[in-house]
């Protein structure tokens, strides 16, 4: 039974392998090997190819192997010899042995083709077209880092405190201009069902010192961990965590992609480690590489955000496609988020609703949240539809009863269809939520004037 009050920290080491261990496969070098063992060698091959492509060793010595074996594909001691000697470079001892078996047996034409391939996936070419370029001392080089600075505690939620139910939450949010948190996204919660309500209060009611570029505030993406259980202040307290800080970190050395991704996590979740995010973002790409769709959800948005690395939008757009396709809800709510940056422009706009749709059919608040958010204020009339974003709105009404969005995007529903009345009741309740949470009130003042004017409002609802 629980005793104590939840605490701001990141014991959750046990829950996150809970989850790797639940999650979908789609191109990764377990699915992979599975697909061989099967003697399925053309899934196998399409497989290993597409994670070799990205630079994983272990899939570039599996690719060489089946190119000289001729399974799943036709056989070439040419293109064997080329990814053996990928695999070589990325230090797979491996590749360089069957490089150097392979090497006396083609001619000069074919050793000049293995280098040509060689070169178009080199470290120097993946660095051009794909990787990122780390920090790795600080998450951002623009500017100043938000600070926490009245952080909100809430109660145990009563449900789970009769259960004797302990768990874990990662959030991540905005932190606006003004210091106020804005729409906190739950990546996992475990067990689920207990905890995210009470996180995004918790987000919402607290208060943290913004982000800066040169002395001005700026909106800068936050993460944070939830536990649930007996406040302790060190790592030391927390069951066996600090053993399996050194187990996981000790096999992802080794190069188990799953102990990668949890020590990512680690690194960036635990602040007893005192380390940065920028830290967590090699473990990530390494995972990534791997094919685990959330390390690459992950490198992603650190390359749309510069956050861990150099901003290069185009290489994250590629990483987070990756994900999405492997149906990864939270690489489909950015990548609609990237693809929504001008509200205006109808081809991204489209793209991004098939993003969200996706999302919104796992169940993924967030995504009904942006979809709703779109669906009711779009400046395109072909593609505001506020009946179905106020349906989406009472999907999310008790989860979100805290978040003035959701009135917000409920307000510029019912203006959208007409029903100036409705939409000025639910902006007021919107204003008055995010009074007492002390937000800039500007923008909804501008748009509960709109409403009052009998005026619908377009544009992005959640643009902070």
């Amino acid at each position: 039974m629980f005793r104590g009050n939840p605490k701001v920290a990141t014991g959750w080491a046990l829950a996150i392998a809970l989850l790797l261990a639940a999650a979908p496969a789609f191109a990764d070098l377990h699915s992979a090997g599975i697909a061989y063992e099967k003697r399925d060698y053309k899934a196998a091959f399409e497989q290993f190819k597409e994670l070799a492509e990205l630079g994983q060793p272990q899939a570039q010595f599996n690719l060489a192997v089946l190119y000289t074996r001729g399974e799943g594909v036709q056989l070439s001691l040419t293109y064997g010899h080329a990814w053996a000697s990928l695999a070589a470079r990325n230090g797979d001892p491996k590749g360089a042995a069957l490089a150097a078996e392979l090497e006396p047996m083609l001619t000069p034409n074919s050793l000049k083709l293995s280098a040509d391939i060689q070169a178009q996936y080199s470290q120097n070419a993946l660095n051009a077209r794909l990787l990122p370029r780390m920090f790795y001392t600080s998450d951002y080089q623009d500017r100043d880092p938000v600070r926490s600075f009245k952080p909100f505690i809430p109660p145990y939620p009563p449900g789970a405190q009769q259960r004797g139910v302990q768990g874990e939450v990662f959030v991540e949010f905005t932190v606006a201009p003004d210091g106020h948190p804005r729409v906190p996204r739950i990546l996992y919660a475990v067990p689920a069902g207990f905890f995210e309500s009470t996180v995004r209060e918790s987000v919402l009611r607290s208060v943290y010192l913004p982000a800066r570029v040169n002395g001005t505030p700026v909106s800068t993406s936050v993460n944070t961990f939830y536990n649930f259980v007996i406040a302790s202040a060190s790592i030391h307290d927390y069951g066996g965590l600090e053993q399996r800080v050194r187990d996981t970190k000790a096999k992802a050395e080794s190069g188990d992609p799953s102990a990668q991704m949890l020590y990512g996590m680690m690194i960036a979740g635990l602040p007893q480690l005192h380390q940065t995010y920028a830290q967590a973002l090699p473990w990530f790409l390494k995972a990534a590489q791997a094919g685990a769709p959330y390390a690459q959800y992950q490198v992603g948005t650190g390359l749309l955000r510069g956050r861990g690395c150099q901003c290069e939008p185009g290489k994250g757009e590629i990483w987070l496609e990756k994900a999405a396709q492997a149906d990864q809800p939270d690489a489909q709510v950015s990548l609609a988020e990237y693809l929504m940056r001008d509200p205006s422009d109808g081809e991204a706009v489209a793209g991004a609703i098939v993003w969200l749709e996706r999302a919104a059919k796992q169940g993924n608040s967030s995504a009904k949240l942006y979809l709703a958010a779109i669906l009711a204020a779009n400046p395109s009339v072909e593609v505001r539809n506020p009946g179905r974003a106020l349906s989406l709105m009472d999907q999310l009404d008790r989860d979100f009863r805290h978040d003035p969005s959701v009135r917000e995007i409920r307000a510029a529903a019912n203006a959208a269809r007409g029903d100036y009345k409705a939409a000025e009741e639910a902006q007021s309740e919107a204003l008055a939520e995010a009074k007492g949470l002390g937000w800039d009130l500007a923008k909804l003042k501008e748009r509960q004037s709109s409403y009052a004017d009998r005026k619908s409002w377009t544009g992005n609802l959640l643009e902070f």
